[in-house]
């Protein structure tokens, strides 16, 4: 799983940070590899937080909505 967080200026204004700590401690222990990263502006700053999860994108994420997510994609990794 590959999962990309926007952190430009209108989505880390929007509490990008929050959302990262959160799929840091939902992804944490996952028994497969999951790479976790940041980019920068995605052009959809009046939608942000902006996530990338597998090339999937979804606006207006709050930390709320990441176990969601997660589960979500977890079969795409085969995390159970």
């Amino acid at each position: 799983m590959e999962v990309n967080v926007c952190v430009g200026s209108s989505c880390h204004l929007k509490g990008a940070h929050a959302v990262i700590n959160k799929f840091q401690e939902a992804l944490g222990e996952a028994p497969v590899k999951i790479k976790l990263g940041a980019s920068f502006c995605q052009g959809r700053c009046t939608e942000g937080v902006i996530v990338a999860i597998d090339g999937v994108i979804y606006e207006r994420v709050s930390p709320d909505d990441v176990p969601s997510l997660v589960e979500k994609h977890r079969g795409g990794c085969g995390i159970r």
